[in-house]
């Protein structure tokens, strides 16, 4: 699967996340880690960030790069990044339900079906 990132986020963010993320002794929100990066003097925001984490994911550059609702951190136990398994596949079935039923939507109002 092709992640979607430009280059200076490739080159110059992914490492920097990938720092903060080895060294944070606890979860660190998106925000969190664009201001430690801002505070390196590199431009980020939070969705940048999002994007690098989803590219370190992906490409298995650090293992089992976990979240919770307070944020990114690198799963010490199984437990921890099977909890986090288990909510994005309930996020990715909730998506599923929305994409599926605009459809249905679409079809009805528009008479169009993709």
């Amino acid at each position: 699967m092709e992640t979607r990132i430009n280059d200076y986020e490739r080159d110059v963010l992914v490492p920097l996340v990938c720092d903060i993320l080895r060294n944070a002794p606890w979860t660190m929100s998106a925000l969190s880690i664009a201001e430690a990066i801002r505070r390196q003097g590199h431009p980020a925001s939070t969705r940048q960030v999002r994007r690098a984490i989803n590219y370190i994911r992906v490409n298995g550059i650090i293992p089992c790069v976990a979240s919770s609702p307070k944020g990114f951190f690198v799963a010490s136990n199984e437990i921890e990044i099977s909890e986090c398994i288990s909510t994005l596949e309930a996020l990715a079935d909730s998506i599923q339900e929305v994409i599926e039923a605009l459809r249905g939507q679409m079809y009805n109002k528009f008479g169009f079906r993709l």
